[in-house]
């Protein structure tokens, strides 16, 4: 009788070890599958921000190089130029943003429909060939980096990049406030 307790004892304590040792291996798994998958969706968010940021970028600059090129009475060649390239970068940057609204938390598209309409403003009038005072053409870049920095201030939080984010100083940045040219003493 000893013998069939002790080797029912000694069966009980194997099958509670594999027990254990399964439900350890099962939460362990679990938790490594959720690590894994919360990297993926980080790297892609981060690969969509970077694609749409990086497009809504080159449109506000191809926009600006627009208004510089009137403002300065540039070829209409290199102008017409520069428009088709503002309209592929138009079309890059569509399309980037519709990832943002399925990766994207809510603050994050908002901020993204807000560059978004800062980069429309400074399109419209380079694509209709309106011609605009530096104060007005300062205001509208203005907008554009401060949503710019916007956005970039709410996906680093959704990804949860420590540190904090280093705005823009608009002001300091030459395509909000380009410098006029100046001609050397000795060519006047």
């Amino acid at each position: 009788m000893d013998q069939a307790i002790t080797a029912l004892a000694t069966v009980i304590a194997v099958l509670a070890g594999a027990a254990g040792t399964y439900v350890v291996g099962r939460l362990t798994d679990r938790d490594r599958f959720a690590r894994e998958l919360q990297v993926r969706w980080d790297q892609r968010r981060l690969d969509a921000y970077v694609s749409y940021v990086s497009a809504a970028k080159l449109a506000g600059t191809r926009a600006n190089q627009v208004h510089a090129g009137r403002s300065n009475g540039a070829p209409e060649a290199d102008l017409d130029a520069l428009l088709r390239e503002l309209a592929d970068v138009e079309l890059r940057r569509s399309e980037a943003f519709e990832a943002l609204p399925l990766l994207a938390d809510a603050a994050t598209v908002e901020a993204a429909h807000e560059l978004n309409r800062a980069v429309w403003q400074l399109e419209q009038p380079a694509r209709q060939g309106t011609k605009l005072d530096d104060e007005t053409w300062h205001a509208l870049a203005d907008k554009w980096v401060n949503a710019m920095n916007n956005f970039h201030s709410h996906a680093r939080a959704g990804l949860s990049v420590p540190g904090q984010f280093s705005r823009r100083d608009v002001a300091a940045l030459t395509v909000s406030r380009p410098e006029p040219a100046t001609v050397p003493a000795r060519e006047r």
